[in-house]
Order: C-alpha cells, then structure tokens, then sequence
C-alpha cells in the first residue's frame, strides 16, 4: 500500500476533502495534457505513454466529442494556473438524449461522465468525494445554455469500482448484465451452417449501419417506443440517442488499437452483421485488452421490430442467432476471446438459447456497472425514471 503524502511538491500541506480552498475547475490544454499522464498508469494497458495520449487526443476529436467535452481537476484555488497541484480528475461529455413523459417524447441534453481518478500517492484525503460531490452540481447546466431546458434532467457513467462508490453521488446502479459466448473457427461456422436451419446473414460495414441502424426512420422508431412506454406506464422513461456518431467514436477506438497493435493487416472494415428478411441488425467493435483473455468483441447494439405473431418472433429470434454466429467468427478472425453484448432483451435469451442452452446471463457487480443520476423530481417529473436502450454503445 502506497503511503499518502502529505504535501505539494512546493512543501505546502495538502488540504483535506472539505477544504474550503479546493475547487473543480476546466482543466487548461496543458493540464488535461498532464491529468492523462497521471491516469495512464491505471488506463494505458499495452500502451505506451505517448501512444496513449496520441489515443486519447484521437478520440476526443471524434464528431461525438466536439466542442462537447470538458475535462475537471480538483486544484487548490490558492495556486496559479497551469502549475496546480491536479489532486483529481474527470471527463464529462454532453450527449444528445431523448425523454419521454405522458405519452411525449422530447430531445433533449445530457452528460456522461468519465475517466474519474484519483492519484494514489493523495487517497485518504476526501479528494474523490468532494470532485463528485462538485461535480454532480456543476453539470445540472454546464454547456446548456443553447438548450431549450437550460438544465440536464440526469448523467451516466460506468462504474468499475462497483455499485456504492457512486450511489452515494446520486448515480444509482441500473440494469448491468450480459452473455458472453465464445468465438468460433471457419470450420465451425461452416459445419455449424450445413446443420443449422439458421438464415444467412451479411457482414455490414460502416455505411451499412448508418443506414440500417441510425436513419431517421431506426431513431424515429425508438422515439416512437418511448412515447408509447410513457403511456402504458407511470415515471419517465430515458434514452441516449443512438445516433452514427457514437458508432463512430467506438470504431476510432478500435481501429487505433488495430493500426498499432495489427501493423501488418489492414484495419478492420466489417462492423457489424445483419440478417435483411428479419430486418435483423448489430453492430459491433473490437476491444483490445492487457492480455488476450480480455480481448472482447462488444456488440454495440441490436436493432430490429418487436414481433407481432408467434411465427414472426420465431424468425427473429433465429436471425439473431444466425447473427450471433457470425459475430462469433469475427471474434476468431480477430483473436477475441469472447463476444458480449448488454442487457439482452427475451428474444435475445431465446437466441442464444438456440446457440448453446447452457450459456448463462452474468450479472456483472464491479465492472461496468451502468449508473444514472436523476435530477427530473426537481422540475416536476417524479422520483423515479427507466432507462431505455442500456446498450453498449453509450459507453464511452
């Protein structure tokens, strides 16, 4: 266990949590420059240093990002800028969202929040408590004043420290389960295809999933579904928006990873699989881990028409598991050594059922739990809300 240090480096003594003297500020260029350097011994994985600020300079130049990111540091007001003292850091991101509330749906803003840390040598002082305690009041309206709401009605993040840490901030635990299947050899696929009564389905790249997955019609669709969940049940319902640019955001992170990592192979191109009689759609990245064990195939999100007849849902559930089958194979391809996705839904459990009935929902308690802060029962909207499309996607 590292000792705590109990002052700056210029010998002043370092401030506990409830200083009156510490604050939450927008870091400058150089110091969001230096909150990564920091960090990078938790997060860099195969990286190297520079690689991985080149990493994170790439994906904060995403669509998904501009001129919406903010990165924080809890500093000591007393110190000059760009020489304080960073005692914590995190990432927020404004995100487009959708709420709906009696039977209406209405666009609106968020934040999602990241990349919270505290540096090791300074824990024990209350540091990460006061960010976030700073943190959940800053962004009620950070970066809202072009929003017909001057205010954001909740934010998210990804707890990887479990589901208390963050609770106590007002970012409760929702829904975080998954399944995770094996990837599968060419041999397989091909053998499992002959035996199989399961449709064919075809590999989508990029554009395939702009337009399968994030029309105008697809979003229109989901804002649809929320409308009607607000009717038939009390409490309003949430959604980030699925929208390309997430895509987009996830791919840069994967091919990234892919150039340095895969030098001698091109970047990959196929993004997701999809099966048209069904209108049967995921999309999917390639997450590169520390080792080859947390290699994982993420699939994004699924897109397809809720069944309106038991023949209808037959064939659904089956095209999703001829689309399982082919994100199994790219796992392969890839060197994957699994292949998860979120949440599944029922038909998504009959699915996989049909693959292999002895695969299991994993209810995850550390990682990646999914965690929403409500602030709607301050404008009239009640205590408690629902979280609609808890996919993968919106992780970031």
């Amino acid at each position: 266990m590292i000792a705590a240090d109990t002052s700056y480096s210029n010998g002043a003594v370092l401030p506990q949590g409830d200083s009156p003297e510490l604050v939450l500020v927008p870091a400058t260029p150089n110091e969001r420059i230096e909150a990564i350097r920091l960090n990078s011994k938790a997060w860099r994985g195969l990286l190297d240093l520079e690689t991985y600020i080149e990493r994170e300079n790439h994906l904060h130049q995403q669509r998904l990002f501009q001129d919406c990111f903010t990165c924080w540091i809890l500093v000591d007001r007393r110190e000059p800028e760009e020489y304080r003292t960073i005692l914590g850091s995190c990432e927020t991101y404004k995100k487009k969202a959708m709420l709906a509330h009696g039977g209406q749906v209405e666009d609106v803003s968020t934040h999602g929040v990241g990349s919270v840390y505290c540096r090791p040598e300074f824990r024990g002082k209350g540091y990460a408590k006061r960010m976030l305690e700073e943190l959940s009041t800053k962004i009620n309206d950070w970066k809202m004043e072009t929003e017909t709401r001057k205010c954001s009605l909740f934010s998210i993040l990804f707890s990887d420290i479990g589901k208390e840490f963050y609770a106590q901030f007002g970012w409760k635990p929702f829904t975080s389960s998954h399944f995770a299947l094996p990837p599968i050899s060419e041999d397989t696929y091909a053998a499992a295809a002959i035996k199989a009564t399961l449709p064919k389905t075809r590999a989508l790249v990029a554009s395939d999933i702009q337009t399968t997955m994030c029309s105008e019609t697809v979003l229109q669709k989901e804002r649809d579904l929320l409308a009607a969940a607000s009717e038939t049940s009390p409490g309003p319902k949430v959604a980030i928006a699925p929208n390309f640019e997430h895509f987009e955001w996830h791919w840069a992170r994967e091919e990234f990873y892919a150039e340095k990592i895969f030098s001698d192979r091109e970047l990959p191109v196929t993004k997701g699989a999809g099966e048209d009689i069904a209108g049967v759609y995921c999309a999917w990245n390639r997450n590169f881990g520390e080792t080859p064990e947390e290699n994982t195939l993420y699939i994004l999100r699924w897109v397809y028409d809720e069944p309106t007849s038991p023949e209808q849902s037959e064939a659904i559930v089956k095209a999703m598991a001829a689309v399982l089958r082919r994100a199994q194979l790219e796992a392969h391809r890839w060197d994957m050594a699994t292949v998860e996705f979120w949440n599944p839904t029922p038909l998504l459990e009959k699915a996989v059922a049909l693959l292999d009935p002895t695969v299991e929902v994993v209810h995850r308690e550390k990682s990646s739990i999914a965690s929403l802060r409500w602030t709607g029962a301050e404008h009239g909207l009640g205590e408690d809300v629902e979280w609609y499309l808890n996919e993968k996607y919106a992780w970031c």
